[in-house]
Formats: C-alpha cells, structure tokens, sequence
C-alpha cells in the first residue's frame, strides 16, 4: 500500500523534473545533465516505491544497508555537482577575463589613436 508520504515524495520528484526539463534557460544545459536528472528521478521513485530493492543492490554491492548505499550515492552526486560547478565557474571567469583584455585593448587604441594593420 501506498502512504501519503510515498505520494507526496513521488510528487515532488516529479516537480523537480519538469522544472528542471522546462525551466526558462534549459536550453543551456546539456543532454547528459537533462538525462541524468532523468535517471535520478526515476531512481527516486523506484527507492520509494520499493524499498527492499536499495537493500537488495547494496548486498549485491557487498555494502550492508540500502540506507549507506544511498548515502554513498549522495556523497558522490554532492562532489560531482560542487566539481561541475567549481569548473563552471572557472569557464566563466576566463570568458570575463578575455573578454576584459579586449575592451581594455579597444579603449587603448580608441583613446590614443593606435592604428594597426
């Protein structure tokens, strides 16, 4: 049987997924992070659906409860999001820095007349 906890978790599942697949910059983001969410989603509804399957993958996986299982699978999603973010950001700045250099260059010849050909 299905508690009100279960729908409610289903649920919310659900909303992060449509809002992460239609979102207003979606069109942004890369196919394998739009299926990954995908994948994470499904993976949740499964878990909360039936428990006894998390139990069932950590023994086969030599971990002892679905419960660590699950843990060590958030850990490891938490570092690839904080890694994907870091090496974003340094994206992000060297674009601002190169972008910089050439307004500072622009102005230069604009200010002091430099011609070059």
């Amino acid at each position: 049987m299905i508690t009100i906890a279960q729908v409610s978790i289903i649920v919310v599942a659900l909303a992060i997924l449509y809002l992460g697949l239609s979102g207003r910059k979606t069109y942004v983001a890369r196919a394998w992070k739009k299926i990954g969410l995908c994948v994470l989603v499904l993976a949740m509804i499964i878990a909360v659906l039936f428990p006894e399957t998390t139990n069932d993958l950590a023994h086969m996986l030599g971990i002892g409860r679905g419960a660590d299982l699950l843990l060590y699978g958030l850990t490891l999603a938490f570092i690839a999001y904080a890694l994907n973010s870091y090496l974003q950001q340094q994206n992000e700045r060297d674009v601002l820095y190169r972008l910089a250099r050439k307004v500072a260059l622009y102005d230069a010849n604009e200010r002091y007349k430099i011609n070059r050909k």
